[in-house]
C-alpha cells in the first residue's frame, strides 16, 4: 500500500506539467480556430484565455530550484566536532546507510536530513544533516541518539531522494492555484479544476510523508530503544514550547530598546536548569498538549507516533544514555549563538549586545517608560495625582474599561480604581527607575521582579492602594516619590521612549 501511494504521488506530480501544457495547448488551439473564422471573436477570446495561459506557462517554467545558499546554521566538520560526527557515522552504519557529507547546526528545536540529487532523484550528489542546537542542549544522549537514528532512517528508506522534487512540485501547484484566484468565469473554472488536482496530490503525497515518518520512527526505536524514541518525541514538544518562550520572553525583552543578549546559549541553559521551569517542563512531558492534526500535516500526531512505537516490540535502551547530549558537542552554548546569528535579520544584527541582567533592566525600563508616556499623555505625574484627588479616576483608567450603565459617580470611581491601580503603578515604576531608586531584576522562574531601595519597598503598595481608592489619598505616594528623588512635574524620560 505504501509503495502504491508513493507511485501515485509520483504519477500525479509528473502529470501536473502535462496538465498545464494541455491547457496551454488547448488555449492556443482555440485562438487559432477563432482567428480562422472571426478576428474580432478571437480578440475577445484572447482577452479571457491568454492571461490564464500565461499564468500556467510562467508557473511551469519558474519551478524553484534548490541551491547551496539556502542552508541555515553553521557547518561543522569532523575536526571541529569529532564526537558528534562519530555518533552520526556509527548510527549510519547501524542503519545500513551512507552518512551525511555535511552537518549543520541551526537554532531550531528540530533535526532534518536532505539530499541534493539530479536526474529526478536517481543520482545523489550530496547528503546534508541539520541539527538544532536547542535540541542538543535539552536532550539526554539516548534521546539524541533516537533523533539522529530517525533522520538517518529517512536516508535508509530513500525518503529524501524525491523530497526536493516533491516540495517544488507542491509549491508549483500552489502557485498556479493562487495565481488563478481571479474574477471571471473562465479563470474561476480553471482555478477550481487545478484546486481539485492540488487537493488530490497533497492528500496522496502527505499520506506518503506520514508513512515515511512512522518508518523512520521504527528505525529510531531499533537503534536507540523504544523508551528513548518515545521519550524523545515527548521531550521535543516540551523543548519547542520552552524555546519559543525563551526567545519571546527573554531573548527579545530588550528588542524595542535596541538590545539583544550577548550570550543566548548561557541564558537558554539557565532557563532549562531553573527548578521552577524544570517542573513546568516535567508537567508538559506528563500531560502533553492535545495536538490536532489535519489531513495537510506532513507528520502524524505525536500521540499517534508514540502509540505506534509502544504497540510494537519493546527494544531496550542502551546503557550510558542518561548523560546530557551536550557532552557530544564542543561548546554548545557558543554554537547556539553562532547558529542564531546566521538567521538573524539585518535589524537584529545591528542591535547592541549586553549581559542578561542588564538586558532585563534595560528592556523592562524601556517598556515601563513607553507605557507611562501613553498613560500620562501630556500630563505630568503630579497632574495625574491631582486628577485622583479630584475624584476623576476615569480619566486615567483603561479606555476600554466601560462602567455599568447607570452607575453613579462613586460606583464609577470604584469600577475605574482597579484599572487605575495597575496603570499608575507603571508610571510610578518608570519614575522610580529614572531616579535610580528602583530596578527590575533577572528571574528565570517568572516575570522580572521590581525592587525598591530601603523602606520604600514596603511603602509603595499601600501608597498606591490609597491613591487609587474611590476616596483617594495621594499624600503617602507623593511623600514617597519626593523622598526617592522624583522631581516635581515628572514625565517619562524621552530617551527611554521610541521617537
Amino acid at each position: 500500500m505504501k509503495s502504491l501511494r508513493g507511485l501515485l504521488a509520483a504519477v500525479l506530480l509528473a502529470g501536473f506539467p502535462l496538465l498545464v501544457l494541455a491547457f496551454v495547448g488547448g488555449i492556443v488551439a482555440l485562438e487559432v480556430l477563432a482567428l480562422r473564422h472571426n478576428v474580432f471573436a478571437a480578440v475577445k477570446l484572447g482577452i479571457i484565455t491568454v492571461p490564464v495561459g500565461w499564468i500556467l506557462l510562467k508557473t511551469l517554467l519558474t519551478v524553484e530550484r534548490v541551491t547551496d545558499d539556502d542552508v541555515p546554521g553553521v557547518q561543522v566538520t569532523p575536526e571541529s566536532q569529532p564526537a558528534l560526527w562519530a555518533l552520526v557515522r556509527e548510527l549510519a552504519a547501524e542503519a545500513g546507510t551512507r552518512p551525511p557529507d555535511e552537518i549543520y547546526l541551526d537554532p531550531d528545536v528540530n533535526a532534518a536530513v536532505t539530499e541534493r540529487t539530479s536526474w529526478l532523484g536517481l543520482r545523489v550528489l550530496r547528503r546534508r544533516m541539520i541539527i538544532g542546537v536547542p535540541l542538543i542542549m535539552g536532550l539526554r544522549q539516548d534521546q539524541f541518539r533516537a533523533v539522529l537514528a530517525h533522520e538517518l532512517g529517512h536516508y535508509g528508506n530513500k525518503d529524501t531522494r524525491f523530497s526536493a522534487l516533491t516540495y517544488r512540485g507542491r509549491k508549483s501547484i500552489a502557485r498556479v492555484v493562487n495565481g488563478l484566484n481571479r474574477e471571471g468565469y473562465f479563470e474561476r473554472f480553471v482555478g477550481w479544476l487545478f484546486k481539485q488536482y492540488a487537493k488530490l496530490y497533497f492528500v496522496v503525497s502527505l499520506s506518503v510523508c506520514r508513512a515515511q515518518e512512522l518508518a523512520a520512527d521504527a528505525v529510531s526505536a531499533r537503534l536507540a530503544g523504544t523508551d528513548a524514541a518515545t521519550s524523545a518525541l515527548r521531550e521535543i514538544e516540551a523543548l519547542a514550547v520552552t524555546w519559543r518562550f525563551f526567545m519571546n520572553n527573554y531573548a527579545a525583552i530588550g528588542w524595542d530598546a535596541g538590545y539583544l543578549p550577548d550570550r543566548f546559549g548561557e541564558g537558554y541553559r539557565a532557563l532549562l536548569t531553573d527548578p521552577i521551569r524544570a517542573e513546568q517542563m516535567e508537567e508538559m512531558r506528563r500531560n502533553p498538549a492535545e495536538d490536532e492534526t489535519s489531513r495537510w500535516d506532513t507528520h502524524p500526531a505525536t500521540r499517534d507516533r508514540v502509540a505506534t512505537l509502544e504497540a510494537g516490540a519493546r527494544i531496550p535502551v542502551r546503557s550510558g544514555g542518561e548523560r546530557p547530549a551536550t557532552e557530544l558537542l564542543t561548546g554548545a552554548e557558543k554554537m547556539l549563538d553562532e547558529a542564531l546569528f546566521t538567521v538573524f535579520s539585518e535589524e537584529a544584527l545591528a542591535m547592541r549586545r549586553t549581559d542578561w541582567q542588564s538586558l532585563v533592566a534595560i528592556g523592562r525600563r524601556h517598556a515601563a517608560a513607553e507605557a507611562a508616556a501613553e498613560i500620562l499623555g501630556e500630563r505630568t505625574l503630579d497632574m495625574a495625582l491631582d486628577l485622583l484627588d479630584a475624584g476623576r479616576h476615569e480619566e486615567l483608567a483603561d479606555p476600554g474599561a466601560e462602567p455599568p450603565a447607570g452607575a453613579g459617580p462613586r460606583a464609577r470611581r470604584e469600577f475605574a480604581a482597579v484599572s487605575v491601580r495597575g496603570r499608575l503603578a507603571m508610571v510610578v515604576h518608570a519614575a522610580l527607575t529614572d531616579v535610580g531608586a528602583g530596578r527590575w531584576s533577572l528571574s528565570w522562574s517568572g516575570p522580572a521582579p521590581f525592587t525598591l531601595d530601603g523602606p520604600w519597598e514596603e511603602q509603595l503598595a499601600p501608597a498606591l492602594d490609597k491613591a487609587t481608592a474611590a476616596e483617594s489619598d495621594t499624600a503617602p505616594l507623593r511623600a514617597l516619590l519626593t523622598a526617592a528623588g522624583v522631581p516635581a512635574g515628572y514625565r517619562p524620560s524621552r530617551t527611554l521612549v521610541r521617537s
